[in-house]
């Protein structure tokens, strides 16, 4: 079966390599290689985890009920058992990997992280009160849970463009806009090649407040200042974001550096000058376009940097993946296996 599989997985390999250039990497990662099938047009069509799910299926039938328990074949066997070892190892992958990005001014210091493609509403209740809807509950349109008053989303785009108010034909009826609402709109666009440039927004409708702050209000990714309602003597932040996580340790950026073409602006290489925080212990480590951090679990990769009124800004990936050791180590095991068999062949061919 193996034979049959692997043409598939090479032409899937090809095509999805191919369309990143037109859907970006996370859709066409998506389309091909995380999923059972796709569509070309109305034609289904097999996807990675259908092919390797066969693979690994029949690897594994055949070294443990197939295969030839002998010196003679010890080298094979091995190799084998190092394929499905690194198959399971992309099972673990896929299962719990996560993937992140930071962003470190220079001469700040951060312990959060941020999804790449989950956004999240946080509403702060008062100074100790968070609540968070999920991205599920705001494109379904259902009221948001667990507060005292509601919170409905009317539109969510992942990447919206922004307009000019007079420039939108929406109809709220006789409700009121507040805030930026009065001013611009939402509406929605394709998605960015490049997730972390995506501008995720909202557009939502408050009720059970006061008469003066019920109505209809806007809210998307870095927006300047938060939505600020007022309930009583309790303040209410709205804050639309990309999901946040804290590390368990603090990374600070001392200095940026990058390095362009001759005679051109465009980045040649560019690292960033770290300082690694934990626990009262500081260390300083350099991070390269080619030369990761690893630490803790999580590996920091250079990806990219931004340019503010303020200053050069780091952008930092941040892999969170506990199968990443089976590719060495299933690595490891078919090369000691194809060894094994040479040594074996070249002594056969000498005794004979």
């Amino acid at each position: 079966m193996a034979f049959f599989l692997l043409p598939g997985l090479m032409a899937l390999l090809v095509a999805g390599t191919l369309a990143q250039r037109w859907m970006g990497l996370y859709d066409a990662h998506r389309m091909f290689f995380s999923s059972f099938f796709f569509f070309a047009g109305p034609v289904p069509l097999p996807g990675g985890y259908l092919l390797l799910g066969l693979l690994t299926i029949n690897l594994a039938f055949k070294f443990l009920l197939q295969s030839e328990w002998s010196l003679r074949k010890a080298g094979i066997n091995l190799t084998h058992l190092g394929v499905l070892v690194l198959l399971g190892g992309g099972l673990l992958t896929a299962i719990f990997a996560r993937e992140h990005f930071m962003l470190i001014p220079e001469g700040e210091q951060t312990p959060y992280i941020y999804d790449y493609h989950d956004t999240e509403l946080s509403v702060f209740l008062g100074e100790s009160t968070r609540v968070l809807v999920p991205f599920s509950t705001l494109a379904r349109g259902e009221a948001a849970p667990n507060l005292n008053f509601t919170l409905r989303a009317l539109n969510y785009c992942e990447n919206c463009e922004i307009l000019k108010r007079e420039d939108a034909a929406q109809d709220f009826g006789d409700k009121q806009l507040h805030g930026m609402a009065r001013f611009m709109s939402l509406r929605p666009k394709p998605r960015e090649q490049e997730a972390e440039t995506n501008l995720a927004g909202l557009t939502f409708e408050i009720s059970g407040l006061s008469k003066e702050q019920d109505g209809i209000y806007i809210a998307f990714d870095a927006m300047p200042e938060p939505v600020t309602l007022q309930q009583g003597e309790q303040d209410i932040k709205i804050i639309l974001g990309k999901r946040q996580t804290a590390l368990p340790f603090t990374i600070g950026l001392r200095e940026f550096t990058k390095e362009t073409y001759p005679g051109l602006d465009k980045a040649q290489a560019y690292s960033s000058d770290i300082v690694v925080m934990d626990k009262g212990v500081e260390w300083p480590a350099r991070i390269e376009m080619n030369a990761p951090l690893r630490y803790k679990g999580y590996t920091f990769y250079q990806s990219s940097f931004e340019r503010s009124e303020a200053g050069e800004m780091t952008i930092l990936s941040v892999v969170e993946n506990r199968g990443r050791l089976f590719p060495y180590i299933g690595a490891i095991i078919i090369t000691a296996g194809l060894l094994l068999h040479i040594m074996i062949v070249l002594r056969e061919r000498k005794s004979t």
